[in-house]
């Protein structure tokens, strides 16, 4: 980057194709864009990302959602991308509406799949959720404190995980979720979980900054978005429920919302690439 940091990225599809860029969920790092390597190369889309800050090598930086946008723009000038197209995956949707906020000209449009909302505004606190005394430090100015906690908090999720082999770990990750919801997850895909899961968790700096950005208050209004949106949730996600998209939805003037029925969190992002490139006006239909 022009200040000397390292974002490190990601390309597939099909490289003559319409530009998506996408943005990756939490935890996560750019190879979680490899999902929708097939299909975005049939689709006729160049599928590119990049890890956030604090993610696999990229540079580590404050949190913020806006930062991540301009990021986006720098990337999309090396890789000398024109307009675009922005998805964003649970913990990258906020990233995605910053996007689309930075440059309204050049982001053609804007996709969120199981997007996170300002879940604090949205939902009624479940007193006991670990994370409100994590933010509620961030919201009186310790952010340093925040962003310990949630490497501690991390540490106790992950780093048991983190010694398992590949095929172990992802089954734990994915213990307790109905096999019709993980359709989508065939040998290929678990493949590029496992790989995904190690990059992103080289170190906990990518997960507490992202859970102090869309955790804490946005530094982005999504009301302000003039860019054609796109809403898609899983009417049985209890990750992120479809409430996230109908509080986006009643605030982004030009947003399409869709409830996908009975869909939870994986089936709603990676069960549907086509109509998510589709939807964004890139590449054309599969064949």
């Amino acid at each position: 980057m022009a200040d000397d940091r390292v974002v490190e990225t990601w390309e597939g599809g099909d490289p003559a194709g319409s530009p998506v860029i996408f943005q990756h969920g939490t935890p996560s790092s750019r190879l979680q864009a490899s999902l929708g390597d097939t299909v975005a190369g049939q689709c006729g889309v160049r599928l590119i990302s990049f890890s956030r800050p604090g993610y696999g090598a990229s540079t580590y930086t404050s949190p913020s959602l806006a930062s991540v946008a301009h990021d986006t723009l720098q990337v999309a000038d090396q890789l000398r991308v024109g307009e675009f197209a922005v998805l964003g995956a649970s913990g990258g949707g906020p990233y995605a509406i910053a996007t689309g906020l930075a440059d309204p000209q050049r982001v053609q449009a804007v996709g969120l799949a199981g997007g996170v909302g300002p879940w604090r505004v949205i939902e009624p606190a479940d007193p006991d959720d670990p994370d409100l005394p994590l933010l509620a430090l961030a919201d009186a100015g310790d952010v340093s404190g925040a962003l310990d906690g949630f490497r501690e908090q991390a540490a106790q999720d992950f780093d048991r995980l983190l010694t398992l082999d590949d095929a172990t770990m992802v089954d734990a990750l994915f213990e307790g979720v109905p096999e019709e919801e993980l359709s989508w997850l065939d040998a290929a895909a678990r493949g590029v979980w496992a790989a995904d899961m190690r990059e992103a968790l080289a170190s906990y700096d990518g997960y507490a900054r992202d859970n102090v950005a869309w955790g804490g208050a946005w530094d982005v209004d999504p009301a302000q978005l003039t860019v054609p949106t796109w809403l898609w949730y899983g009417e049985a996600d209890r990750m992120v429920p479809p409430s996230h998209g109908r509080w986006l939805a009643q605030r982004i003037p030009d947003a399409t919302l869709i409830v996908r029925p009975g869909e939870g969190h994986g089936r709603t992002i990676f069960g549907h690439w086509e109509e998510m490139f589709t939807g964004l006006g890139a590449g054309r239909p599969a064949v």
